[in-house]
């Protein structure tokens, strides 16, 4: 029996691009800049050419990556991006490349700007909108199933290996969503009012775990981590039947869990602590950052955990909860950082990209933009892919020059991810975006 679907949800899917009307930017690389104001890009055509990398420092390319992921187990295999991060240790690194060429797929219409969008294996793209739908996207672009919260979903998904999408919602529950459970009617193709409505998603499980505004992240043996914004994390079982325990962290702001190589849980907390938590749930130690943490802190190669905080610094910690170093940008950092062979790359409310030596947190160069910059990924031949409030995609080469920028026309917060085919799927304040391969 056909599902009932929902009248509140409209999200219309825009006409493809007309390559006349894709803006594209070359700004002039700015490696090692200690200008504090924005570069003003220049306007230029899909096909401009490209800059070359610039000279000084460049990134460690040749270090060794160690384990960039830790065990993906619980994540449905084959899944190109499947959760904010792209692996257990949201170290934001793809094995795949990213696009190279400066193209707007498609677009389609959707506040979807708080969330970073998940990839399954047959490519379907799931993100959360602030109208409080879960959405599926084809790789095409078609919105092809939406399932209703009630309330806003700024959390992002993480596909599970049953193949089902784990996402919070700020109405206080943690869900389990199947793709679509019935074909569109007929008048969805024949211009019909309906024709804008997506086809109801089906919920697999609904639990009440408190409101929530991060990304889960899912252990090797299935387990659910969730974060929540009434100050918890909370450890759910695979198949969502209750709780199996919860730690106090004080988190008002949605902190997105990660888990290293042993199974240890890293979460950050507004409190100004980075915890970590045992699979077991008991609380390792603690780490006193210098201001609020809000982004998900990350895990590199070494095991070494980076985490940004709200004065601006950005923190390298040991495994065993000690300081390594620190690096100081220009403003806050709400953000998370991406780290891959010896690089660690955050974003900064500074306007400016930094990219930091992971051995002792020296900065090799710094790429500015007009915008606060969010948070990154990295793409396998080192090529860093981050938003900006500016409402661009940049593509910054491993040495810090520029090789292309895209329009894609409202302000990107969240972290971008890559495709199996090397398509940057982003987020904005107006839409889901679609560039390259």
């Amino acid at each position: 029996m056909m599902a009932m679907r929902h009248s509140l949800i409209r999200i219309s899917l825009l006409a493809l691009l007309a390559a006349s009307g894709v803006s594209t930017m070359l700004v002039a690389a700015c490696a090692g800049s200690e200008d504090d104001g924005a570069q003003a890009p220049r306007e230029a055509g899909a096909d401009a050419p490209l800059l070359g990398d610039a000279s000084g420092d460049a990134a460690e390319a040749g270090a060794s990556l160690g384990d960039p992921c830790g065990d993906p187990a619980g994540l449905q295999a084959g899944a190109p991006w499947p959760l904010r991060g792209g692996c257990p240790k949201r170290a934001g690194y793809s094995a795949a490349g990213g696009p190279v060429t400066a193209t707007v797929k498609w677009s389609l219409l959707a506040d979807a700007g708080a969330t970073s969008p998940a990839i399954s294996a047959n490519g379907l793209v799931w993100v959360g909108t602030n109208e409080g739908d879960v959405i599926a996207v084809s790789p095409a672009g078609a919105l092809l199933a939406s399932l209703p919260t009630g309330a806003a979903v700024t959390s992002s998904p993480a596909i599970a290996a049953s193949g089902f999408t784990i996402i919070g919602s700020t109405n206080g529950k943690l869900y389990a969503v199947d793709r679509v459970t019935h074909a569109p009617d007929a008048g969805a193709d024949s211009g019909d009012d309906d024709a804008d409505v997506a086809p109801t998603a089906r919920s697999i499980f609904e639990l009440a775990v408190g409101p929530v505004a991060s990304s889960p992240v899912i252990g090797a043996d299935g387990t659910i981590y969730v974060g929540t914004t009434d100050g918890k994390l909370v450890a759910v079982a695979a198949d969502g039947s209750g709780s199996s325990w919860s730690v106090t962290t004080n988190d008002t702001s949605g902190s997105s869990p990660c888990i290293a190589a042993d199974g240890t849980i890293y979460v950050g907390s507004s409190d100004g602590h980075l915890y970590a938590v045992t699979p077991e749930g008991s609380i390792k130690w603690s780490y006193q950052a210098s201001g609020a943490v809000t982004g998900s802190p990350v895990v590199g190669g070494d095991e070494t955990v980076y985490v940004g905080s709200s004065d601006g610094t950005l923190h390298a910690v040991t495994p065993d909860g000690s300081r390594l170093w620190t690096f100081a940008t220009g403003g806050p950092i709400s953000g998370s950082a991406a780290v891959r062979a010896g690089v660690v790359y955050v974003g900064s409310a500074d306007k400016k990209l930094h990219a930091v030596a992971t051995t002792d947190g020296v900065e090799a160069w710094s790429y500015a933009t007009q915008g606060i910059v969010a948070t990154p990924v990295v793409g396998a031949d080192g090529s860093v892919y981050v938003g900006s409030t500016d409402g661009r995609i940049y593509v910054v080469r491993p040495t810090g020059s520029l090789f292309f920028a895209v329009n894609v026309k409202g302000r990107v917060s969240s972290a971008p991810a890559i495709g199996a085919d090397g398509t940057l799927y982003v987020t904005t304040d107006t839409a889901l975006v679609a560039v390259g391969p």
